[in-house]
């Protein structure tokens, strides 16, 4: 875990401030929420994400797609990628998606094998918008490694999506 030497105070109502340097690190903003957790002696603080709480079932489907095709999947909020297949967790898993990818999430129902950055690599990526009440709240993307798009069943890819925006919703 990286120190940053920065220490606050509690205050008489248990408030303490996020320093102003982490806030603009994470990209954080007024009025957003962040969920805690406790690890041993230490309080983790998360940018809170409707995504965070996928769990097994997801897990499960990522994992399906790429034992079949031989590609990375990640499951991605607006910030980050939350979840991916099991052999390229530590590659991916938790970093943050580019702008390019971000805007890509809201200007169309689906991208198909466009070239795109993603962790200052070009990758030929496929993006299925998740949506939570018609708002893109992440997504489902698949990196082209093995098997391109064409030879993917997109009735399963949907089948998929639409499992993840189910337990979008009951994560709520």
């Amino acid at each position: 875990m990286k120190q940053t030497g920065m220490v606050r105070r509690i205050d008489e109502l248990g408030r303490i401030v996020i320093p102003k340097e982490i806030r603009k690190q994470l990209m954080m903003k007024e009025g957003e929420s962040i969920s805690f957790a406790l690890e041993e002696e230490q309080i983790i603080l998360t940018k809170y994400s409707l995504l965070n709480g996928l769990g097994h079932v997801v897990d499960s489907l990522l994992e399906g797609l790429f034992q079949k095709y031989n590609n990375t999947f990640f499951v991605c909020d607006e910030e980050r990628i939350l979840m991916c297949s099991s052999q390229s967790l530590s590659k991916y898993q938790r970093k943050t998606i580019s702008s390019e990818i971000k805007l890509a999430f809201k200007e169309r129902e689906m991208i198909k094998e466009e070239e795109m950055e993603l962790l200052g690599e070009k990758k030929i990526i496929t993006i299925l918008p998740l949506r939570k009440e018609n708002k893109v709240v992440g997504g489902l993307m698949m990196l082209s490694e093995q098997t391109p798009y064409y030879m993917v069943d997109e009735d399963l890819l949907d089948f998929t999506k639409r499992i993840i925006e189910q337990e979008i919703e009951s994560c709520v």
